[in-house]
């Protein structure tokens, strides 16, 4: 199926028509003065009035209505509305592929537009079942490559308005046409297929996929192209949780709606959304009113949330009537918190700290008859003396005074979708036995930036005992080399009075130390580390992790070239990014 051009009446597809009719038009107007006949001309005069409009009809008007489909597909709710778990699409595979084309739909707003009326769907895979299929289209404005001259997987100095995807925290390859960043570079107008397999023994649980152009992916991810993938079997580590009725909730932020005075002290850095439902700053500590989550009273429900945001961390937490209630962790990056331990087991929390890229689910009980005020929120996160305002605001209202209509009520099925999965092919032990492997080697890394006076600022991430250098997407030489097969424990150090959040393609680690106690023993793909405070003698915030290099010998091949960075994404735009090789075995 052709797609539209922004803006425009006329498909690509049509276009090469487009041009044949007015090579007609130019010939039938020179043959209409070839009639000397009166009668004879106008008869001919007659029959085109009828043939060209037809013609418009079958060739510009599809144009027309796929230029208003994607208006609808991706227009933005209202602040306060409902919010709404984002379509599905269960396993696009080489038959029945997942269509996706970046549109810009405003000015700072671009939109993720699949199989012509879904935006930004959430992909649902079965771990090793079939390949993901994806074919991605740029439409972003910009200068058109002839097919014969375009190039794939060759990296170099992005041009404007290009991009890619990511698909973050999936234990995938990284070579060409797979999960591949470094070399991946999508030119507006141009269509790349992805060609993924899901390993069996890939962890039941959230993911997303998003932009990942260098010194491009913050723009991208805050125009709002994100969106949330889920491997399904999580039925196979928690019952409970596949039996519940299942909330999918896509936090995003972007960039405030105007320009405050920077006496207001109130002002976050960004503005948030859930679903793409805003909650905006309004001046004065004011927001938008909270969107809108519906629950029965005393329901429990299971709760997917993914932190797709740019730059923004998300302290989140529930109140009911100003009394924070407990939320029994299910799962944290994609990985059960039981995946080494008993079935069905939850570790009760009041809080859940996501940086940049960070997913939680958990089991929540709705708010009694009897409550009057309950919210869902972010708390405030001090991202240090250097770092972004990130204050308390509430995200949504919990509302149990909606009465489901009778077609919520013939949809129940479709709200516990884990219950449809064939658990007797879930695996999900990729990470079993990861605490008893011996290290090979012992490294430390550290996030460090200029002077924030010195501008342009400069943003690092250094292996000890090497210089500071930005990323160079046209490097010849990777920072670290590893063999695949092995594992490795990296202690990563801030030595910057800004909290950053470290984050690795391809693998998961294993947290061994951490100044936070309830990290300690979690699979992550991405974490955080607290802001510096500057002090000479103060020891620099640190981790200590197990990063898991085997690959292979698990499931899949993780050999290839790949990255690690800060996903602050400001920060990884502006250096915080290097690259690593995984050997094969």
């Amino acid at each position: 199926m052709s797609a539209c051009y922004e803006n425009t009446y006329i498909c690509e597809g049509n276009t090469s028509m487009t041009r044949i009719i007015g090579l007609i038009a130019l010939k039938l107007a020179a043959i209409a003065g070839v009639f000397k006949r009166r009668k004879l001309r106008q008869i001919f005069q007659i029959a085109c009035s009828v043939f060209f409009p037809l013609v418009a009809v079958i060739y510009v008007l599809p144009g027309m209505s796929q230029t208003t489909s994607s208006s609808s597909v991706c227009a933005r709710p209202t602040a306060g509305s409902i919010v709404k778990n984002p379509p599905e699409i269960r396993n696009p595979n080489v038959s029945n592929p997942a269509n996706f084309t970046v549109l810009k739909i405003a000015p700072g707003q671009n939109c993720y537009q699949v199989n012509g009326n879904l935006e930004a769907p959430t992909l649902r895979l079965s771990p090793g079942k079939e390949d993901l299929v994806l074919r991605l289209t740029n439409r972003l404005t910009g200068q058109s490559v002839p097919v014969s001259q375009q190039t794939l997987c060759v990296g170099g100095m992005a041009p404007p308005n290009s991009t890619s995807l990511h698909y973050h925290g999936l234990n995938v390859s990284p070579q060409c046409h797979q999960d591949e960043v470094v070399k991946t570079v999508i030119k507006p107008n141009e269509t790349f297929e992805f060609k993924i397999q899901i390993p069996k023994k890939e962890p039941p649980g959230l993911y997303w996929y998003h932009p990942h152009v260098h010194m491009q992916s913050e723009e991208q991810v805050l125009s709002g192209l994100t969106g949330a993938i889920i491997v399904e079997g999580i039925g196979s580590y928690n019952t409970q949780a596949a039996k519940l009725p299942e909330r999918v909730f896509v936090l995003r932020d972007m960039e405030l709606s105007k320009d405050f005075p920077t006496s207001d002290t109130a002002q976050p850095d960004k503005d948030i959304s859930i679903n793409s439902v805003p909650i905006r700053y309004l001046g004065g500590g004011k927001y938008d009113p909270p969107a809108v989550i519906e629950m029965q009273p005393n329901q429990e429900q299971f709760w997917r949330v993914a932190n797709t945001a740019s730059d923004t961390y998300l302290d989140l937490q529930v109140q009911y009537d100003g009394k924070v209630q407990p939320l029994k962790l299910v799962a944290r990056d994609g990985v059960p918190i039981n995946v080494d331990g008993s079935k069905d087991y939850t570790l009760p929390v009041f809080h859940i700290l996501l940086p940049p890229a960070g997913r939680a689910e958990f089991i929540i009980k709705g708010p009694g008859v009897g409550v009057l005020d309950a919210k869902f929120l972010t708390l405030n996160y001090d991202t240090g003396t250097q770092g972004d305002n990130d204050p308390q605001r509430t995200i949504a209202k919990i509302d149990t005074q909606a009465q489901p209509t009778a077609a919520a009520l013939s949809q129940a099925s479709v709200e516990t979708p884990e219950l449809t999965v064939d658990l007797t092919q879930v695996l999900g032990d990729r990470f079993s036995g990861l605490s008893q492997w011996n290290p090979i080697q012992q490294r430390t890394l550290y996030f460090s930036e200029t002077d924030p006076s010195v501008t342009p600022s400069q943003f690092y991430i250094t292996v000890l005992g090497n210089k500071p250098k930005v990323y160079d997407p046209n490097f010849k030489t990777p920072d670290v080399t590893v063999q695949e097969g092995t594992t490795e424990d990296w202690t990563i150090e801030n030595r910057s009075q800004e909290a950053h959040a470290f984050h690795m393609h391809q693998i998961h680690f294993l947290v061994l130390e951490s100044s936070d106690a309830s990290e300690i023993g979690m699979m992550r793909d991405t974490i955080n580390l607290p802001a510096w405070n500057g002090a000479p003698k103060t020891p620099f915030p640190s981790v200590k992790l197990r990063m898991d290099f085997r690959g292979a010998q698990q499931d899949t091949s993780i050999a290839g070239t790949f990255v690690y960075h800060c996903h602050i994404l400001e920060h990884e735009d502006k250096g915080m990014m290097a690259p690593i090789e995984v050997k094969s075995l």
